[in-house]
């Protein structure tokens, strides 16, 4: 078996680690690919970005793993997922189609993150790749950035190479994850004056959600990292950059604001394009107590790929926004414009209790696990899967973000690699004791 050292080496530049080369090759894949499909260049298979991130955690398990060591409460909370969805495929009416499809793709975090966790690496390695990613989405942030500024406007219609504006706001506080990590683990501060350049990058955007994610990540920071006397500056300095970038964006901001509530105040609860699909999510569970409608029947990708299903027009989601049939036969749609609402519908109550408990599990695990830790690289690794977790459970609100498989790759599968580390951290501790 290969040693998590070995490398490769590309012609005329550096030698790379296997697992650091693989991992930054399909994160751009992935992300390019998407863009590259919605320009209409090339029209990628349905899959192929799912099964291209598991291929690349699957080798790095191979070549570096191929043990298992999870903890009991995941086993235990795996085991009675399964057990959970046996039961609900059983009484529930579903195409099986469908419903594997529903699970494959609602589930595919947990793969990752079971690879990642379950491979042996250098924590060299694990900062190469925090290194090399940050280094993509500032590349990335550029092009929309400049062309913003240059044009004095928002980035509204300026997302660069990625998919949509909202997975530009999602990157960029992905890179501000990745900096402060980074910064945690070396105390170079040049990478807080990453964070703060793509801060700005999300600023730029005016979504208010990722704002506030961004806010949050800072806010993360200052909690966990930073003394009494950087959080005073970080304050200040804070008020100082947020008044700057509101003096560039903040007519559009408050436009922006009206226009929702505006909205919001035409429509009820049921017939908002957001809400909408919340109050169908909680009357499914109810009305399908206690399995939900059964994977791939609401509100996500294979509840339309595998043929639309009647979920959608039996609770009146079709009527919502652009989610009728034949908008979705167009491409054209809202109906992925939520991610929870669709574990809420698909899985019931109890399923999405089940859910929470396997989502949030590498983030209460390793807050527990470093809460006395004083070694700077596990506290950044610890940093990067506390932040992203919560970050993409907020992205969740308003957007499919959690189950895009380029964000999946980062937020279970790199997580993963770094709660190897935790993880073995924490084993240490035990044996010590």
């Amino acid at each position: 078996m290969m040693t998590e050292s070995f490398k490769i080496k590309l012609p005329g530049l550096f030698k790379i680690s296997w697992i650091t080369f693989v991992t930054i090759f399909f994160t751009v894949f992935v992300f390019l690919s998407e863009w590259i499909q919605k320009t209409g260049i090339i029209n990628f298979p349905l899959g192929v970005r799912h099964f291209s991130i598991v291929l690349a955690f699957f080798l790095h398990w191979i070549i570096f793993g191929l043990r298992w060591r999870l903890r009991q409460f995941y086993v235990f909370s795996l085991i009675l997922l399964v057990f959970y969805l046996f039961l609900a495929y059983i009484f529930v009416p579903v195409s099986p189609i469908n419903y594997l499809l529903g699970t494959g793709f609602t589930f595919l975090f947990v793969l990752l993150f079971v690879f990642g966790s379950n491979t042996r690496t250098e924590i060299s390695v694990i900062i190469k790749i925090f290194q090399s990613l940050l280094i993509f989405f500032l590349i990335m942030s550029i092009g929309p950035m400049f062309n913003g500024l240059t044009a004095g406007t928002t980035l509204r219609r300026i997302p660069g190479l990625f998919r949509e504006l909202g997975a530009f706001g999602t990157s960029m506080n992905i890179g501000v994850i990745l900096s402060l990590s980074l910064y945690i683990i070396t105390g170079k501060k040049r990478y807080i004056y990453f964070a703060v350049f793509l801060s700005f990058g999300v600023f730029l955007t005016i979504l208010k959600k990722t704002i506030f994610s961004n806010l949050v990540v800072w806010g993360g920071f200052a909690l966990y990292q930073a003394s009494a006397r950087m959080r005073r500056k970080m304050f200040l300095y804070g008020i100082f950059f947020i008044i700057i970038s509101f003096s560039l964006v903040g007519d559009e901001f408050s436009h922006d604001v009206k226009i929702n509530v505006d909205y919001y105040k035409r429509t009820v609860p049921s017939t908002h394009v957001r809400m909408g699909m919340y109050v169908g999510g909680f009357k499914i569970a109810s009305d399908y107590f206690p399995f939900g409608s059964g994977m791939g029947t609401y509100g996500s990708l294979a509840s339309i790929i595998g043929g639309y299903s009647n979920v959608h027009i039996v609770y009146g989601v079709s009527k919502i926004g652009n989610n009728a049939p034949e908008d979705v036969a167009k491409g054209k749609h809202t109906l992925l414009d939520t991610f929870w609402p669709h574990i809420i519908g698909e899985l019931g109550y109890l399923g999405t209790l089940i859910y929470l408990l396997i989502w949030f599990f590498p983030m209460i695990s390793t807050f527990f696990i470093l809460q006395k830790c004083n070694i700077k690289e596990l506290r950044g690794l610890g940093f990067y899967v506390m932040l992203m977790i919560l970050t993409m459970t907020n992205e969740g609100f308003t957007l499919y973000t959690p189950e895009i498989p380029s964000f999946v790759l980062l937020h279970s599968g790199v997580t993963g690699l770094c709660y190897y580390h935790i993880n073995n951290y924490r084993k240490s501790l035990r044996q010590s004791e």
